[in-house]
C-alpha cells in the first residue's frame, strides 16, 4: 500500500517538475492575451514598490520631524541613501536601457532595509533615553 502511494507521489512530482520546461518551449502557443499581460504585471510590481517605498520613507520623515540633533541626522540617512540610489538608477537607465533591469526590487530592498534600520535606531534611542532618565 505504501509503495503505491510513493509511486503516485513520485509521478506527480515528476510531472510538476517537468511542467515548467514544457511551458517554456517557444513553439507552444499560449494565446494572444499572453503577450498583452506583461505590462499589467509590471504595473502591479511598480505599484507595490511605490506603496512600500512611500510607507517606508514616511518613518524616517516622521522621525526627522520629532527627533533633534544627531538623532535627526540618523533618521535622514536612509533618505539620503534612497536619493543617491535613485539617482544612480536614473543615470544608468539614461545611459543604457538594459541596466538596472530589476530596479523595482532594488528599491523594494531599500524599503525593507530601511525598516530594519529605523526599528534599530528607534530601539537604541529608546534604550538610551530610558538610561538618561533613570540617572
Amino acid at each position: 500500500m505504501n509503495t503505491k502511494i510513493f509511486h503516485k507521489i513520485t509521478i506527480l512530482l515528476f510531472i510538476l517538475l517537468c511542467t515548467p520546461q514544457l511551458l517554456a518551449q517557444p513553439d507552444i502557443a499560449l494565446g494572444p492575451e499572453a503577450n498583452d499581460s506583461p505590462w499589467i504585471w509590471n504595473l502591479v510590481i511598480a505599484l507595490i514598490v511605490l506603496i512600500f517605498t512611500v510607507a517606508s520613507a514616511a518613518l524616517p520623515l516622521a522621525a526627522m520631524k520629532q527627533w533633534k540633533g544627531k538623532w535627526s541626522i540618523a533618521a535622514a540617512f536612509p533618505l539620503a541613501v534612497l536619493g543617491a540610489w535613485v539617482t544612480i538608477i536614473v543615470l544608468a537607465k539614461l545611459q543604457s536601457f538594459d541596466s538596472h533591469r530589476l530596479w523595482p526590487f532594488e528599491i523594494f530592498a531599500w524599503s525593507m532595509i530601511n525598516m530594519v534600520y529605523m526599528v534599530s535606531i528607534m530601539t537604541i534611542k529608546r534604550i538610551l533615553d530610558k538610561d538618561s532618565l533613570s540617572n
